[in-house]
């Protein structure tokens, strides 16, 4: 059953139309737009989306604008030369596509050059702002900038990249226009006062990504359900949905699920057997590890008060962003999460927040990461690789080449250099020690690598 990937089930009729609907209105006034969503909520797709429907979108003002999406899963290298060159490939693709004046793309090929093989290191951003310029003043169209997997990138590339972004939107105002789409707010993911002033452009138009309709989550399996040659009866559907609400990669879990059950001639249309597949549903795999994705996205002030919703305690602070985001909502009865499988997922945390043993131990069904009985803040993708990797070799040493093979992948054993990996060291021992200058846990052997040590 495991044709069709995530990503791909995402895209199919996902009514997005209010969502769109805002970031091209944020796109029209020339301001730029954060788009905030948990993982798997539909981001790439909204971002990849919009050049698609530009005309719709804007009309007869269609042809005012040059929307380049970027992602930035593409990017060689996490490194301002990095980010640049990504940036430029994009716009380069898009001028491409669009057939822009020859004299034009030639220009910014050869900006693209000086970035890619520059003659000197102070020539790359200058070559970057160059281009800018040059698509800017040669042709009469605003430049949007889709930025797609944005987290990581904002988390780690030097401050000044920032600084710069900024400070080109000032230039061109209102020529040049961002939108971000991060798993949170950008000012949450990056506190230094250096990045301050990039995270204002978008402080007045943050847009959660909530999840989808009742509606739209029906007609999304519907879909699906075509598309796949399965029989799913209106009632397997109303079960799906009910289950898995509206998030798109926790309805394709589920509708998988249900339909293999039903090709073992498990599930029947009757109340008992739907209730005994909701029990199957928990121990479910792919279930499990979308309702993760989604907890380990929550700040713990948010899972503290979804835990408390869910146990009839009194409200605490988290509830109010909760449902910005849509994982929790106003219904007649009071405020629900939007996933039952979700809810018993939350549940269930409760059972490892317990007081542990000293030491770090890590909660890998749900990504929770514990420091002597207290739960650690949260980890970026990056930072808990590391961790995970440190401790599955609790007390041994891991070398550089080990680390970059777990956390970046073998392709890039040759790009990632000591001090990146320090760095990643050095943000994960300020979430994990008690005196990150003194690390008792995770400790660096001078001249072989860096080991996970248990308590003494």
């Amino acid at each position: 059953m495991k044709s069709q990937p995530a990503n791909e089930f995402a895209t199919q009729m996902i009514d997005r139309e209010g969502d769109i609907a805002y970031v091209a209105n944020c796109i029209a006034e020339a301001e730029c737009c954060s788009i905030v969503g948990l993982s798997n909520m539909g981001k790439s797709t909204l971002l990849r989306s919009l050049p698609a429907v530009q005309t719709q979108q804007f009309g007869a003002e269609a042809e005012r604008y040059l929307l380049v999406y970027v992602d930035f899963n593409l990017i060689s290298q996490v490194t301002e030369q990095g980010i640049y060159e990504v940036i430029l490939r994009n716009v380069l693709e898009a001028l491409e596509a669009q057939e822009a004046a020859p004299e034009l793309k030639a220009a910014v090929r050869n900006a693209y050059q000086a970035v890619i093989a520059p003659d000197s290191p102070f020539r790359i951003p200058l070559a970057f702002e160059d281009s800018l310029k040059t698509i800017l003043d040669q042709q009469s169209r605003m430049l949007v900038l889709l930025f797609d997997e944005f987290d990581e990138v904002f988390a780690e590339i030097e401050p000044r990249v920032f600084v710069r972004l900024r400070a080109l939107k000032d230039k061109h105002w209102p020529r040049l226009c961002y939108v971000t789409a991060t798993a949170h707010p950008l000012s949450e993911i990056r506190h230094e006062r250096e990045v301050g002033e990039f995270c204002e452009l978008f402080a007045a138009h943050v847009h959660y990504l909530a999840p989808l309709s009742e509606v739209d989550a029906h007609l999304l399996v519907q879909h699906w359900a075509k598309r796949s040659h399965i029989p799913l009866t209106a009632s397997d559907m109303d079960f799906i949905v009910q289950c898995a609400g509206g998030h798109p990669s926790l309805l394709l879990a589920t509708s998988r699920a249900v339909a293999k059950a039903k090709e073992e001639a498990i599930l029947r249309p009757s109340a008992m057997v739907y209730e005994h597949m909701r029990e199957q549903l928990d121990s479910d795999t792919n279930i499990r590890l979308e309702c993760a994705k989604l907890w380990n996205d929550l700040t713990a002030t948010e899972q503290e008060a979804l835990i408390a919703l869910l146990s009839q305690q009194q409200a605490v602070a988290g509830l109010d962003t909760l449902m910005e985001k849509g994982i929790v909502y106003a219904s007649a009865s009071g405020r629900r999460v939007f996933s039952d499988l979700f809810a018993g997922f939350a549940r269930r945390q409760q059972w490892v927040r317990r007081r542990g043993p000293r030491g770090i131990r890590i909660d890998v069904e749900s990504g929770e990461v514990w420091v002597d009985g207290k739960l650690a803040p949260m980890l970026t993708d990056l930072e808990y690789k590391l961790l995970l990797l440190l401790y599955g070799n609790l007390d041994k040493i891991c070398d550089k080449y080990k680390i970059v093979e777990s956390v970046w992948g073998e392709n890039y054993i040759d790009e990632v250099d000591d001090a990146r990996i320090e760095k990643l060291v050095g943000r994960l021992r300020k979430k994990l020690e008690p005196n990150p200058a003194e690390p008792k846990y995770l400790q660096t052997i001078r001249g072989r690598g860096y080991k996970l040590v248990s308590p003494e």
